[in-house]
């Protein structure tokens, strides 16, 4: 593999350099900052139980701390023979954070070997080989083809892009071309970036706790797939509890209901549950009946443990997002669902036989295998500066899949069923043939409740990374103006091929859809070209301002876009950052635009010291903006503060975290 060569490689060059180095320069950095929430409200991805609370409905209050962190950067810089090598180490700490993120981390931000690499020269050829970071990309705020290195996205893009760049092991090669232009040549080890609540595998089992919750800064569409209330890694086994509860009250074997398996959950809301009525008090089958068998730990009947304990002790909210009917039979409406039964109203109880008992599993496959890119970067005679950009890498953005496994391992496959129960999901050992072995009737060995887990399936959500090709370009033009001095107009664009798109089949005209509870085929990962481009003015004005604007837009070449909820087939391209079962799994849009005004002006008696803002618009309303200062105290010591505002429409890749807004302090300082 490219990146355990590349790695030996290095290491063995850094230990015999070290027999014919110099003394190192030493430099020291010392930063800290503080972060508070600016207001009080819940995170996206909290637990039920730290989301809420029975009087203030409150996560965290205005003042909150959530970051105390430390950080100490040695630099080791020496000359060696031909060459000069460069060392940098990270030394962190910050207690105030989520467990996972307080202490160092490899291929973070937090990577206690952030750079280690040698500058050579070989004929022709400037070398850096080692562990760096390379830059391509000049956007502010987001990143185009600045894509060589993964990116930690722990606090979206409030950090320096210098900071926030994960660097790996790479060969970076440049060389002069005899007509003035210069060749780059790339190549890298492959990692994804660091996404809050992604990169966390968890054991099969009833519940996990890998999504990072109480995470400052996890989105919709993160908490989607792995939160512990909307999301459908521990979904998926509360709804084999709540099916366990119904093939309980079956007698064990489903005996006693052989002629309702037909019925729905749409069926059940509206009276019409055959024997499934005698659940509920005065045999009426009603969505409010259905909320105390998902949430309540007795049957409503009668006292035995029947239900699925989801009520938190008694609080009037879900723990998982099954449905949100209890105590308000009018809440129901499958039209515009917010919880897991209002999505898959017309699973039939067949659906839930299958899903008895059933478990769940987080896995990840790490990215593998190495990058490959390419830049050429020239000068025209009038001025225009340009580079033409090739990369084959591994898409640092990860996608999920879900499959279906036996308790054992053996894979089964979502199929439909047969006769009477066309529309139920089935799992199957092979695409031909069904299991009789897996889920309810067939899991029951004696009496009511006894349920052999060994037949139970366990649905399995991976998360995967994809190889795919980028090509690009930049450029950028000085125009000078007799009232605003030099106009830089730059622009940048990448076109990426077989990136993964979420692709979610709401209604289908074979039933096989997530509103019958097919969730394997509902959610399928699917190939999608990707064109994005930035457009940038750069003036300065007000003698020493430096103001930059930029139309970015992001566009779907192979968006997808079926129906509606009124039709036979209802199918989309999700929104991967903000869907949630909140806002009806949001659809994306086939091209996305944003909107950005950059800001820095130094001041101070010499211009020692500095302030940013910048403040980026996303169409349909979301916005960030980012104001930060730099007070220069003397030679070694700098002041910071930073106000980072969230708002606007909360179902946008900014708006989601208003709840998150933070004022930041700190201090450099270097010897």
């Amino acid at each position: 593999m490219i990146n355990k060569k590349l790695k030996l490689a290095i290491l063995f060059g850094s230990f015999a350099a070290g027999y014919a180095s110099a003394a190192s320069e030493v430099g020291i950095k010392i930063i800290h900052e503080n972060a508070d929430f600016i207001s009080g409200g819940s995170l996206i991805g909290a637990s039920a139980d730290n989301a809420y609370d029975s009087t203030t409905y409150k996560k965290h209050s205005t003042g909150d701390t959530f970051k105390s962190e430390s950080t100490a950067k040695v630099t080791l810089d020496g000359d060696l023979v031909n060459s000069a090598y460069h060392v940098e180490l990270n030394l962190h700490s910050n207690p105030e954070a989520v467990d996972g993120y307080s202490e160092q981390e490899s291929y973070t931000q937090r990577d206690g070997l952030r750079e280690a690499y040698i500058d050579t020269q070989l004929g022709d050829w400037a070398l850096r080989t080692g562990k760096q970071q390379v830059v391509w990309g000049t956007a502010d705020g987001m990143k185009l083809l600045d894509n060589i290195n993964p990116t930690d996205y722990s606090e979206l893009a409030q950090n320096q892009m210098a900071d926030s760049r994960i660097p790996v092991w790479m060969l970076n090669a440049e060389t002069n071309l005899n007509d003035g232009g210069t060749f780059q040549f790339i190549a890298s080890e492959a990692k994804g970036h660091k996404i809050a609540g992604l990169g966390n595998t968890s054991a099969k089992g009833d519940e996990h706790t890998n999504g990072d919750s109480g995470h400052p800064f996890i989105m919709k569409g993160v908490d989607t797939l792995v939160g512990p209330v909307n999301g459908f890694l521990n979904i998926a086994p509360a709804l084999g509890q709540v099916a366990t509860s119904f093939s309980d009250n079956a007698g064990g074997n489903g005996s006693q209901l052989a002629g309702a398996y037909a019925y729905t959950v749409q069926g059940f809301v509206d009276g019409n549950a055959g024997n499934f009525k005698y659940f509920c008090t005065g045999a009426v089958a009603d969505a409010d009946c259905l909320a105390k068998i998902a949430n309540n730990a007795t049957n409503p009947v009668n006292p035995v443990p029947y239900g699925f304990a989801n009520n938190l002790g008694g609080q009037d909210h879900n723990k998982h997002n099954l449905i949100d009917a209890e105590d308000g039979v009018g809440r129901w409406d499958h039209e515009n669902p917010n919880s897991m039964f209002e999505y898959m109203y017309d699973a039939t109880f067949a659906t839930f036989d299958t899903f008895t008992g059933m478990t769940s599993e987080y896995r990840v496959e790490e990215a593998e295998g190495g990058n490959l890119g390419f830049r050429y970067k020239n000068t025209t005679s009038n001025g225009l500066n340009y580079s033409l950009n090739f990369l084959n890498h591994i898409d640092p953005n990860p996608y999920v899949q879900i499959h279906y496994e036996k308790q054992d391992g053996t894979r089964l496959y979502e199929k439909a069923g047969s006769g009477n129960f066309t529309s139920s999901v089935e799992l199957c050992t092979t695409n031909a043939t069904c299991s009789s072995a897996v889920g309810g009737a067939a899991g029951y060995i004696h009496s009511v409740g006894d349920f052999d887990n060994s037949y139970a399936a366990n649905m399995v959500m991976t998360e995967k990374y994809n190889r795919i090709n980028s090509l690009g370009g930049s450029f950028d033009y000085a125009i000078e103006s007799d009232s605003l001095g030099p106009i830089v107009i730059r622009g940048e664009a990448v076109y990426d091929m077989d990136t993964m798109q979420p692709v979610l089949t709401r209604k289908s005209s074979d039933s096989i859809d997530l509103h019958h509870g097919f969730f394997a085929n509902s959610f399928t990962p699917t190939e999608a070209d990707m064109l994005k481009y930035v457009l940038g003015f750069d003036v300065t004005a007000l003698t020493n301002m430096m103001v930059s604007l930029q139309l970015i837009q992001i566009s779907n070449l192979d968006f997808i876009d079926q129906g509606n909820k009124d039709t036979a087939t209802w199918k989309y391209t999700a929104d991967a950052a903000v869907m949630s079962l909140t806002n009806n799994l949001q659809k994306a849009k086939k091209n996305k635009e944003f909107y950005s005004l950059f800001l820095s002006k130094p001041f101070g008696e010499s211009g020692q010291h500095r302030w940013n803002n910048i403040t980026i618009y996303e169409e349909d309303g979301g916005y960030w903006n980012r104001l930060d200062a730099e007070y220069t105290i003397d030679d070694n010591t700098q002041a910071t503060a930073e106000y980072n505002l969230y708002g606007g429409n909360e179902n946008t890749q900014f708006g989601q975290f208003y709840n998150s807004s933070n004022v930041q302090i700190g201090f450099k300082y270097s010897f």
